[in-house]
């Protein structure tokens, strides 16, 4: 199932959506589990607990708030020059991190609350210092 979370545009127009689609299950008591790594959103991580409504001129579900955060952190990465999304996944992997690559050039990395956060920290810089990429954080590791 999806649901949907409305984004605010910066003046640049960024991100490049009034909208995203999230994964998530039903649960038996009419909230949703985020199963799916948010690229744009900020404040919603992977198994975070959301509420959901679904209004009279949509057939879409959108998510109204976050009932209880699991602790999951959420990263954004943007690749530079010669860095693949595999080895950007590959690097936050060996820390414990869940990847992926998106066809809008990022990289959306799921932190589990388990993974060490300044080990996370190191890497994270460590690329940006480098040259290698960027990252924006959309949920702190442990946060709620």
């Amino acid at each position: 199932m999806h649901a949907y979370v409305s984004l605010e545009q910066d003046e640049d127009g960024y991100p490049p959506f009034d909208s995203e689609q999230i994964d998530v299950e039903r649960r038996h008591d009419g909230a949703c589990t985020v199963v799916g790594v948010p690229v744009f959103t900020n404040g919603i991580a992977v198994d975070d607990i959301v509420s959901v409504v679904q209004t009279e001129d949509d057939d879409r579900w959108w998510v109204t708030s976050v009932m209880l955060a699991s602790g999951h952190g959420t990263v954004r990465v943007v690749p530079f020059a010669e860095t693949t999304f595999e080895e950007v996944v590959a690097e936050l992997g060996a820390i414990g991190c869940v990847a992926q690559g998106t066809e809008h050039g990022l990289v959306a990395v799921d932190v589990p609350a388990e993974v060490d956060p300044d080990a996370l920290d190191l890497v994270l810089e460590a690329g940006r210092s480098s040259g290698r990429w960027d990252y924006d954080i959309g949920v702190p590791v442990g946060a709620g």
